[in-house]
């Protein structure tokens, strides 16, 4: 029999994204004798998908986001085909009767689904079973709501079905990306989604997630980057050992990267870990902070201490790891003035060109405790249903504060963000080979950070950046040989030079006479110390001697270095 499995949206583009999680139940399926079938993209191809394939049962993966949009397109099907409509995915826990009623879903299915889909499927396709042994099932019978048991924790993960990619539908799509070594986590954040058996930790066997992540490089011909999605892939030292060893082979053999995501709180006492990880490909570390003020962090229960965290970000941009990433969250308890843009610029001083920050609004997940006791938290809900925010407007707000005064402090955030950036990308306050591992990054494995995207937004800093990047060029040093060195621009002089006031303006910088003949010599065809014999004639009547001159030269060379308008390469 036929279950078509599917995760629609049209917020992301959903085509983009491997979802291992359906492709874990497509496994558990076709383990059970079923054919499962994957869909994840455009809800306004899904119809047209369902009508070819002609399944026996449809299930939809649902999140905070695409409730509503499942809502409409469940009663769209059951007008069309009389099939039964399953709900499963990390919104599940906050769907209830109300929901079955409005939106003609027949079942509502929480928790780890490798298990209980079958079993769900087995009772309602072949009447095999009772419904009542299903655990975390939710339903309406003879118009009475009725739940099972809670859901069922797996034990063994092992056990469990590798991802069946090959019964995606989106044939031209490369998998792989996407690793879970485990599931659960030990930690309560008030924020967090505590979906059922969240905070019962259980790993997967190394041995294991090594031969998948082989299996998915040998499919995936272009797979250069994995993206570790535990919780807390970090809680044990040893695992991680074992996990950067067998890493260590395969990039024997082909290059491939990895993120994953760690908590400062665990791996405070064994940061001398992190070499080992960068060694075995580790190029992206996400970690949580949250907030600039300790006392919310702490209102979070997040078991983290600000001074680790600096302590930490500082030693993991000495080890060379080339993107550390965290988020800040606007909207939640009141902080102390300014200690949030204080501990960013802190962190941008610590890893600058490394530390990778984002915001988001808070959100009230199903079962958080932001949800279910806002008072708490001196914290107040205007959009339970999340129907008027796509995180793009927070539906959250500390007491006496308005949505629009949240809004704009996320603005004020972002922008002391950029503006710290900008200023270091400026003030060429980057160390060379970090900017060099944000461009490695995005160029040769798609990981495009914040780091890459505001150098991208100066074009002189991108342009010289490229140059250096290619090997096509140097930064200038203390040590400036005349007679080897050949300056080169970092752009083309017809696109960035004008002259509509009579004299030359780059960049809204009036240059003199001998900054322009510099610079308009400066092609790569001739040393340093060619051009400044030429120049010496032309400008050097001013000047008691020649060696005067060249201590302007050298002036001026460095100057045009920090504008990012001059490289050079040795000959």
């Amino acid at each position: 029999m036929k279950i078509f499995l599917c995760n629609v949206s049209k917020k992301y583009e959903t085509t983009s994204h491997d979802y291992v999680g359906l492709f874990y139940l497509a496994g558990a399926l076709e383990r059970a004798g079923f054919e499962p079938l994957v869909f994840h993209g455009n809800p306004e191809n899904l119809l047209a998908e369902i009508n070819k394939a002609k399944p026996d049962a449809l299930g939809f993966s649902c999140d905070f986001d695409n409730t509503q949009l499942i809502a409409g397109l469940a009663k769209k099907t059951k007008d069309t085909w009389d099939i039964p409509i399953i709900i499963g995915g990390p919104q599940a826990i906050g769907l209830n009767e109300e929901f079955l009623q409005n939106s003609q879903v027949d079942y509502i299915l929480r928790g780890e689904g490798e298990v209980s889909l079958p079993l769900l499927l087995e009772v309602i396709l072949n009447d095999k079973g009772d419904l009542n042994a299903v655990k975390g099932l939710a339903y309406l019978k003879d118009g009475d709501y009725r739940e099972t048991q809670p859901p069922e924790i797996i034990e063994d993960l092992d056990a469990l079905a590798l991802p069946a990619y090959h019964c995606s539908l989106h044939k031209n799509h490369a998998y792989g990306k996407l690793i879970f070594t485990g599931r659960g986590c030990p930690y309560q954040c008030a924020y967090c989604a505590p979906s059922p058996g969240k905070q019962k930790v259980r790993l997967r066997s190394i041995p294991l997630v090594l031969s998948e992540i082989k299996l998915n490089l040998k499919s995936n011909p272009d797979l250069s980057y994995l993206i570790i999605m535990d919780d807390t892939f970090t809680v044990n030292r040893q695992r991680i050992e074992e996990f950067c060893a067998g890493m260590r082979e395969i990039r024997k053999e082909r290059d491939v990267v990895w993120y994953c995501e760690c908590h400062v709180g665990r791996i405070k006492n064994w940061m001398d870990i992190l070499p080992t990880m960068i060694d075995a490909g580790l190029i992206r570390l996400q970690i949580g902070i949250e907030s600039g003020d300790q006392k919310v962090i702490d209102q979070y229960n997040k078991h983290v201490d600000i001074r680790d965290v600096i302590e930490f970000v500082s030693y993991a941009a000495d080890c060379g790891l080339t993107q550390i990433a965290t988020n800040f969250i606007v909207g939640g308890p009141v902080e102390v003035e300014g200690a949030t843009p204080g501990l960013i610029k802190t962190l941008m001083d610590q890893g600058p060109g490394v530390i990778d920050i984002i915001t988001g609004f808070l959100r009230a997940y199903p079962g958080t405790q932001i949800l279910e006791n806002p008072e708490k938290f001196d914290l107040q809900l205007h959009d339970e249903s999340g129907l008027l925010s796509g995180d793009d407007y927070p539906y959250v707000t500390p007491q006496g504060r308005s949505q629009d005064q949240i809004m704009k402090d996320r603005q004020e955030l972002n922008k002391v963000i950029r503006e710290s950036m900008q200023k270091k990308i400026k003030n060429h306050e980057l160390k060379q080979d970090a900017v060099m591992k944000q461009f490695k990054a995005a160029l040769t494995y798609g990981i495009r950070s914040r780091w890459f995207e505001e150098i991208s937004a100066n074009p002189r800093a991108y342009e010289y950046y490229y140059v250096l990047y290619l090997d096509e060029g140097q930064a200038f040093d203390a040590a400036l040989d005349f007679a080897r060195d050949y300056p080169q621009r970092t752009f083309e002089l017809w696109r960035t030079m004008t002259f509509t006031q009579g004299f030359p303006i780059l960049d809204g910088i009036a240059l003199s006479p001998l900054e322009y003949e510099l610079l308009f010599r400066s092609a790569g065809k001739r040393s340093l110390g060619e051009i400044e014999s030429e120049l010496y004639l032309k400008f050097g009547d001013p000047y008691d001697n020649q060696a005067e001159f060249h201590e302007k030269l050298v002036d001026i060379l460095y100057q045009f270095n920090f504008k990012y308008w001059l490289t050079h390469f040795v000959i």
